[in-house]
């Protein structure tokens, strides 16, 4: 039994979570054991090596719940790992803990666990002064922002970029700098402010590809097909996205572009791509958050294309996710569209209402206006239409579509 009053104020994330479970839930010891790591971090850095040895602190008390976890679970050897560091120190010391409790957050991070990710980052920083190790307190601070812009904590988002940006000129470190430049632009998109993020975003692409820097590059061309899509200038999206593909090594960013370039081609009509390249994704893709928004991409395309099976399979899946707020209420936007496509007026209603109530509790002021361009439609009894597409806007990306379709081919889906 954990004692959250000997923790106040100290990982609510991990209590909050677990709160909403019983110890049946299949993520009850995964959770559990976290939180346990992570008491004993604290204590162990803040009161000495006694602490680690004490009541549930123990060592022994936090193996026994890192054994509660299945094997297949990816927290199970990182938690070790971090106790085994503490095991094989000498003294107290955040730095050969740090590496460890990133890759904890990271590995709640793809699993969508955004709060208990935040608790981990935050955990970090808590203990790591930036002059220690200023490499991994910048890699803290850049993932600690992306968490917050995905939750829609945005003024937290703001100040972590800040400090990932300070980081980075105090190392000069041009690099990370740009990087944290791009995160800054990635969250004027989610404020809205379009001119703002294209400026600073093709401020950094001029940087980084003057100085070949091309993992930076590949990132703030990716944001700028997304502002490119927010503009409606779905050709430019395209393009801007396969050539971030280009420059792209790693699966995560691959499986975040091909969600925005499939979003260019939904727009341009190029349906059958754009399935295509979300179908790699919910496949294929690295991160739990990737694969949500492709399957929730894919109800959207399923809808256009008349497609009642795509849409329902994806629906289905859906339906007993815990999705952030953006893909949550995206999620019942699209069951909308797709009941208005076939004709399923009430559930369409339904799924507004929901989609409605969500938009407005997170500020979603655009999601917003679409539920009541919607509604409109619904309860008028129109009939849905199908996107079209002028044929010369197909034509365009004809490269893109087949390079996309040849992706999916080698994937095997």
């Amino acid at each position: 039994m954990i004692d959250r009053a000997s923790d106040t104020l100290q990982h609510t994330a991990f209590f909050d979570v677990l709160g909403g479970m019983s110890e049946a839930d299949p993520e009850w010891s995964a959770t559990t054991a976290g939180l346990t790591v992570l008491r004993l971090v604290d204590g162990w850095l803040t009161e000495g090596s006694r602490a680690a040895q004490a009541s549930v602190r123990g060592i022994q008390a936090v193996r026994a719940a890192i054994d509660a976890i299945p094997d297949e679970q990816l927290s199970r050897p990182i938690l070790s790992a971090i106790v085994d560091a503490i095991e094989g120190a000498s003294m107290p010391d955040i730095r050969p803990l740090a590496p460890r409790l990133m890759a904890y957050g990271r590995c709640l991070d793809h699993e969508a666990k955004f709060a208990l990710a935040i608790d981990v980052y935050e955990t970090t920083l808590g203990h790591l002064p930036s002059s220690l190790e200023p490499d991994t307190a910048l890699d803290a601070h850049m993932r600690l922002a992306h968490c917050f812009r995905v939750v829609g904590r945005f003024d937290d988002a703001a100040a972590s970029y800040a400090e990932g940006k300070r980081i980075a000129q105090a190392a000069n470190d041009t690099a990370k700098m740009l990087h944290a430049r791009v995160g800054e632009g990635t969250l004027a998109v989610a404020r809205g402010n379009l001119p703002l993020a294209q400026s600073i975003l093709d401020e950094v692409i001029a940087a980084a590809t003057t100085q070949g820097f091309n993992d930076i590059q590949a990132i703030a061309l990716h944001g700028r097909a997304f502002v490119a899509n927010a503009r409606s200038q779905y050709e430019d999206g395209a393009r801007f996205a396969y050539d971030a593909l280009r420059y792209t090594h790693n699966l995560r960013g691959r499986d975040r572009i091909l969600i925005d370039l499939s979003t260019s081609l939904t727009y341009l009509g190029a349906l059958d791509a754009a399935r295509d390249a979300l179908l790699v994704v919910a496949a294929t893709g690295e991160e739990q958050y990737a694969r949500w928004m492709a399957a929730v991409n894919l109800m959207e395309v399923g809808a256009l294309q008349m497609n009642e099976p795509l849409v329902e399979r994806y629906r289905r899946e859906l339906a007993n996710e815990t999705l952030p707020p953006y893909l949550h209420s995206g999620y019942y936007f699209y069951s909308a569209v797709g009941y208005h496509a076939f004709g399923k007026f009430r559930e369409a209603e339904q799924a507004l209402a929901r989609a409605g109530e969500l938009a407005e509790q997170h500020g979603l002021n655009q999601l917003l206006f679409q539920v009541e361009e919607l509604r409109t439609k619904v309860r008028q009894g129109l009939a849905a239409e199908r996107r079209a597409a002028a044929r010369e806007e197909v034509y365009a990306v004809r490269d893109i579509a087949a390079a996309v379709a040849e992706m999916r081919q080698l994937a095997g889906v």
